[in-house]
């Protein structure tokens, strides 16, 4: 059976009363030490080896995060615990993606929770003191589970402002049936200024697809939010089926503010008309939106002028649906092309590398199968294939 006195707890918080607090809870059971600062804590360090440090994220100097990379250089295997305020999602994105962190609690922490994730946290030590694969394994597993309940936490926050858009565009919808009779009445008044007109004018036509497009935004987001549901509160799975066409078109749109940054075209090569395919509308917009969105980022950061992103799609005769997203950008070396898509790894400074890869579970739990071909300075085309609904 384990001592858990054997191994030392190192709280760092840079106000006395949490130190106190946290010594009196668990000093009883676990070898601790509080100090109030990270230069205290890494000079401790060097001393002794803890088995995991919990520190406060908001300290005066150096705060939590810098503290926890310092941590993972110098003493790897010890298990890293930051404690954050419940909106602090941000950082500890950040902490999770750089594998600062293998746990984070929210203030104010409940005693029976962080008991438990204090005896985890040596057993994990001790593990992986005896095999570093398997540390790496549970590691891992934690980053998800962190990513999982971050996810619920938003998943919350989220519903009330989207039922307020949702809520909005639908009476945006209502005024745009009068746009048109308003321009109207512009063109012919005397005392309004032509460029008063002009306006009233463009309203009138871009309005209706406007409101289009941000009915088909609320509802993506809906089903997103219903399918994170499904994972919190799982209930029986529907049989999805989604009309490509509709979609590639709207991926365009959502995508449009990046491809005019890049200076490139959105191209789609197809039929107008094209079977459904088993998937849901949401997830296919995910999938297409990642590409699309990648390609047109590589193009940016390239500064390719000219650049071109094409969606193909057709039907095959095997009877699926094949899409390849293709660009005429930079490429990808053969390194970084054997790692895309796998979790956790991304070329972009603030990425998560979790996009490429979530494309690859979606497809795969549609029943296909997504690849990658890229050349360096010529481009580079993800192509999957779905089955019919």
């Amino acid at each position: 059976m384990m001592d858990w006195k054997e191994h030392l707890i190192l709280y760092v918080d840079d106000e006395f009363s949490n130190r106190l607090v946290f010594e009196q809870n668990f000093g009883p059971r676990f070898r601790v030490k509080s100090v109030a600062s990270g230069e205290d804590a890494l000079a401790l360090l060097k001393d002794e080896q803890a088995s995991a440090v919990v520190t406060d994220q908001r300290m005066p100097g150096m705060s939590g995060h810098e503290l926890l990379q310092q941590v993972k250089t110098l003493y790897p295997d010890t298990v890293r615990i930051v404690i954050t305020a419940y909106s602090d999602h941000d950082p500890i994105l950040r902490a999770v993606n750089e594998g600062l962190v293998h746990r984070y609690l929210i203030k104010p922490w409940d005693r029976v929770e962080l008991e438990a994730i204090l005896r985890w946290a040596t057993e994990v030590y001790v593990l992986g003191r005896q095999s570093s694969e398997l540390q790496i394994r549970l590691m891992h597993n934690e980053r998800l589970a962190t990513l999982g309940s971050i996810g619920a936490a938003i998943l919350h926050d989220l519903n009330q402002p989207l039922s307020h858009v949702a809520v909005n565009v639908e009476r945006l919808a209502v005024l745009a049936s009068s746009t048109e009779k308003a321009a109207e009445l512009a063109r012919a008044a005397t005392k309004i200024s032509q460029e008063d007109k002009r306006n009233l004018g463009d309203l009138a036509e871009e309005l209706p697809e406007i409101v289009r497009d941000l009915r088909q935004s609320c509802q993506m987001m809906t089903e997103l939010t219903s399918t994170l549901r499904q994972f919190i509160r799982p209930g029986a799975p529907e049989t999805p089926a989604t009309e490509p066409v509709p979609v590639i078109h709207y991926v365009f749109s959502v995508c449009r503010e990046t491809a005019v940054r890049a200076q490139s075209k959105q191209v789609y090569d197809g039929p107008q008309s094209l079977p459904k395919v088993r998937i849901s509308s949401m997830e296919l917009m995910q999938i297409l939106i990642n590409l699309v969105s990648n390609a047109n980022q590589a193009l940016l950061n390239a500064k390719t002028r000219g650049g071109i992103v094409t969606v193909r799609a057709n039907q095959t005769e095997d009877g699926q649906v094949r899409f390849v997203v293709s660009d005429n950008g930079p490429g990808m070396s053969e390194e970084v092309q054997q790692k895309a898509g796998t979790l956790f790894f991304s070329t972009k400074k603030e990425g998560t590398g979790l996009g490429l890869a979530n494309c690859r579970r979606l497809v795969a739990r549609a029943g296909g199968d997504l690849k990658i071909a890229s050349v360096e300075g010529v481009g580079t085309n993800i192509s999957f294939a779905l089955p019919k609904a």
